[in-house]
């Protein structure tokens, strides 16, 4: 089995088109957002168990999540990853 060391792009998106998550399931992914912007294939697979979400609802937030701290700290949402 290969591990993908693809990344999230930031991208905003519309509200009702993000998945819909329990204030638990916020809680585990923005502490793990905290420790790591940009996961790994296997850190989302990770994240996901821990949350109790697909793989694609978090691949969703999270990226949703860069395109908001992208635009806290200043930059274009929309872009590519953040290299730490």
């Amino acid at each position: 089995m290969s591990v993908s060391n693809s990344s999230i792009q930031a991208q905003l998106t519309p509200a009702q088109q993000l998945p819909r998550v329990r204030a638990e399931q916020e809680k585990v992914l923005e502490a793990n957002f905290q420790q790591n912007r940009n996961p790994t294939d296997l850190d989302v697979t990770l994240i996901a168990a821990e949350a109790g979400l697909s793989e694609d609802e978090t691949k969703k937030w999270y990226r949703h999540r860069l395109a908001c701290w992208r635009q806290q700290q200043g930059l274009p949402a929309n872009s590519g990853s953040v290299m730490d």
